[in-house]
């Protein structure tokens, strides 16, 4: 399991706590409300590359 960040040791440091989101996995950050989980989702706008790829394929 992830460690939690704090909102502080955020504020300092987003492009590193973005980039473990891609490429470790969730990160959990804690405030005074609760728990809060930054996660990656795909980006369903960009075309699938089989699909693009069987399009592109010789006809016939």
């Amino acid at each position: 399991m992830s460690a939690v960040w704090t909102v502080k040791e955020i504020e300092g440091n987003l492009p590193q706590v973005l980039e473990q989101a891609r490429t470790v996995g969730p990160q959990r950050i804690r405030d005074a409300t609760g728990i809060y989980v930054l996660k990656v989702e795909d980006d369903f706008t960009k075309p699938d590359a089989a699909e693009s790829l069987l399009k592109m394929r010789p006809k016939g």
